[in-house]
């Protein structure tokens, strides 16, 4: 059974996985792009002119300042641009194909926040997936978002729709808010609705 869930908890999670992809999402505030992105590994098998890249052993993939990636290992499927392809072996105004990363995953997104502080958004699980045909990531292995304002469990799956920017999981979830962020509810509010004395 696959659920829908609140986009306010969302909205730091739909930027992350944007930001991962590099796909511009209209109405998101968009982090300034580096000009570069960092790979390492203990081991790597590049097959350059397929464009399949398999990282292994403490694999970090990093764009500074906007997004941090690590895991035990990672495929990733980037063919080159035929018209760029003298340019050398690596990756040249390519398309992110496909990616899967396993063991213990960790995805951080760094957002500017209020006041010049910086916000970070964290993923968690045993795998991620992404396939650019379907622009759909897939998050298993005890899925956690954890954000700003509050953490979302999984059992099964977290599933992100990258084109109707929609999320649903697979198996049950639950949401753990902070407690301020509904502190304006006279529902939430112990000052409102504690017993009356008689």
């Amino acid at each position: 059974m696959t659920r829908s869930v609140s986009a306010a908890l969302l909205t730091p999670f739909v930027a992350l996985f944007a930001a991962l992809f590099l796909a511009p999402t209209p109405g998101l505030a968009q982090a300034p792009q580096q000009d570069k992105i960092l790979l390492s590994a203990t081991n790597c098998v590049l097959e350059l002119e397929k464009g399949v890249y398999h990282l292994w052993d403490h694999v970090r993939v990093e764009s500074p300042g906007i997004l941090l990636i690590t895991c035990e290992d990672l495929r990733a499927a980037l063919p080159q641009d035929k018209a760029q392809a003298s340019a050398g072996p690596l990756p040249t105004g390519g398309k992110l194909q496909s990616l899967v990363a396993s063991g213990n995953v960790v995805i951080e997104l760094f957002q500017p926040g209020a006041n010049g502080s910086t916000n970070v958004v964290r993923a968690f699980g045993k795998q991620a997936e992404y396939g650019s045909q379907e622009e759909i990531l897939i998050l298993t292995g005890e899925p956690r978002i954890e954000t700003p304002s509050g953490t979302m469990i999984g059992t099964e799956a977290l599933i992100y729709d990258l084109k109707s920017r929609t999320m649903r999981n697979r198996g049950s979830y639950r949401i753990e808010l902070k407690a301020d962020i509904l502190k304006g509810s006279t529902l939430f509010n112990r000052g409102t609705n504690t017993p009356k004395s008689r």
